[in-house]
């Protein structure tokens, strides 16, 4: 992993991969045990860190940066 994901939590990276995997918010949710508005808030706070405008381009911008990876 590459320095550009220091400033995500553990929490955002989890919640890329779980976008990766085409997880709706409420699915992401389920999954991590957090209100939807939780999820909601993180992904607006990934939005921002990684200075894009959608899920899409979150998860490609984590994996051009080598912050998550397909396996």
């Amino acid at each position: 992993m590459g320095s550009e994901n220091s400033n995500l939590s553990k929490t955002e990276i989890k919640i890329i991969k779980l976008l990766e995997k085409g997880l709706s918010n409420k699915r992401i949710s389920s999954q991590l045990k957090k209100s939807e508005n939780t999820v909601k808030f993180h992904l607006k706070n990934i939005y921002k860190k990684l200075k894009v405008k959608n899920r899409g381009e979150a998860v490609y911008k984590s994996l051009k940066k080598g912050i998550i990876d397909l396996k």
